[in-house]
């Protein structure tokens, strides 16, 4: 089978030939200490990755080496970890949000770098179309403070605002489809910490939860398998999100509390389940034994069945360490193939 193949088996809760593998980020020192190529596209080659995430295109404005001013007029510092963090947004008050005018979707360079993956990867990778749900835009376009405040003290701008928000996401998903094979899509939209939601579960369900169902009913209805990102303990709305019509949650975080083996019992029949290879502690500390010891764990415990997809926990960031990451996808290999004996 092709990695796209098994991608898309794996959505459909299926036993492909063997449990696909794919990351949302792989760092660029990571990568270029694996295949001595700081491009995500190489690395996926080199490293026989069954897919890529690719993100829209922004155009920035460089301040200095480390900021720069984006298409949605953020403000972003890129850190020692190569993280670019929003340090000014562009709506200052949300009550004035009609003023704002989102980056063309259709522009020509918007899906630049989606049309460099699928010219080089055909139908041989899947490749997977990231965009967001219902809080992160407005997060960076308002500041995380301000957001939260605005569920609470301005609530018809926030939702007019959320609106806007999705129909822009939908109208990028809808131009990707149009002009690309793209079958799959994935929300990298966080909206809960290691102890639970960010904001109370009853402001949850009345002001988020039916649009992140209108946004996922749209992506589906454009034709997409949806990939359903979020870090930290997710209980209280997992259930909410696999009605809504997700295809695959991830990464059913373990340093939010989730247990993966719980979560394959519980929803294996009605969902695909992505991770968990912990980032945060053999990945970036432990031996190469160690991580295949997790990987050999994680498949006997989501694995069995199909509808598994093993990752990190998160990502592949700068403070994984690289032969830990070789050692990860050597154990997938090894112990990933259908019909498992484990």
């Amino acid at each position: 089978m092709t990695g796209k193949e098994r991608v898309l088996c794996a959505l459909q809760r299926e036993e492909p030939d063997c449990v696909p593998t794919f990351e949302w980020v792989i760092d660029r020192s990571v990568c270029r200490a694996l295949c001595g190529s700081e491009d995500p596209l190489d690395a996926a080659d080199a490293l026989d990755l069954d897919g890529v995430v690719i993100r829209c295109d922004y155009e920035k404005s460089w301040i200095d080496s480390q900021n720069y001013v984006d298409e949605w007029g953020r403000r972003k510092h890129i850190t020692a970890e190569s993280l670019d963090v929003v340090t000014e947004t562009p709506i200052l008050n949300i009550g004035d949000h009609k003023n704002y005018r989102f980056p063309d979707p259709h522009a020509p360079h918007r899906f630049a770098s989606l049309e460099r993956a699928l010219n080089r990867f055909g139908n041989h990778k899947a490749v997977i179309l990231n965009v967001r749900d219902v809080f992160s835009d407005i997060r960076d376009l308002v500041g995380y403070e301000n957001a939260l405040i605005a569920m609470i003290a301005e609530q018809q701008a926030y939702t007019d605002l959320l609106d806007r928000v999705i129909e822009y996401n939908l109208e990028l998903a809808r131009t990707a489809r149009d002009r690309f094979e793209v079958r799959i899509v994935a929300t990298t939209d966080d909206i809960t910490d290691n102890r639970g939601l960010i904001m109370g579960p009853n402001l949850y369900f009345s002001l988020l939860a039916p649009r992140f169902t209108k946004v996922i009913k749209g992506f589906k209805e454009l034709g997409y398998y949806c990939i359903k990102h979020c870090d930290g303990n997710v209980n209280e709305i997992l259930g909410h999100w696999i009605d809504s019509g997700v295809d695959c949650i991830d990464p059913i975080d373990p340093n939010g509390g989730m247990d993966i083996e719980q979560v394959k019992q519980a929803y294996g029949g009605q969902v695909c389940i992505k991770g968990n290879i912990n980032c945060e502690s053999n990945l970036v500390s432990g031996t190469e034994e160690d991580v295949a010891q997790e990987v050999k764990d994680c498949l006997r415990r989501a694995a069995h069945g199909g509808g598994h997809i093993l990752s990190s926990s998160n990502s592949i960031h700068s403070g994984v360490k690289p032969e830990n990451y070789r050692a990860m996808l050597k154990a997938l290999r090894r112990y990933g193939t259908y019909p498992l004996k484990l």
